[in-house]
């Protein structure tokens, strides 16, 4: 393997590391917001928005197995859509 594909490998497999700890801290607090017997804050649909599509679709699933999530199902263009930025206006 060449130098520049082994800085390629490096990089794709930090990147991942990177969406997988913003899951893990995601599910954290969902599961904390569970155990304590609260529902979902209001503002949950802009944290969501602010990931990546990936780890978008991983959090949705993951609140309605936890019985956090049990209204209505979200549109695919919102499941689908870049992650904002949080200082971005919206569309």
């Amino acid at each position: 393997m060449t130098g520049i594909g082994l800085l390629f490998l490096v990089g794709a497999l930090n990147a991942g590391t990177v969406a997988q700890t913003d899951f893990d801290r995601f599910a954290e607090t969902a599961s904390g917001w569970l155990l304590a017997g609260q529902g979902l804050p209001r503002d949950y649909r802009v944290t969501l928005m602010q990931m990546e599509a990936a780890d978008r679709i991983r959090a949705i699933a993951y609140l309605r197995r936890l019985g956090l999530m049990t209204g209505r199902p979200w549109p695919i263009d919102d499941i689908l859509r870049p992650a904002t930025d949080e200082t971005e206006p919206p569309e």
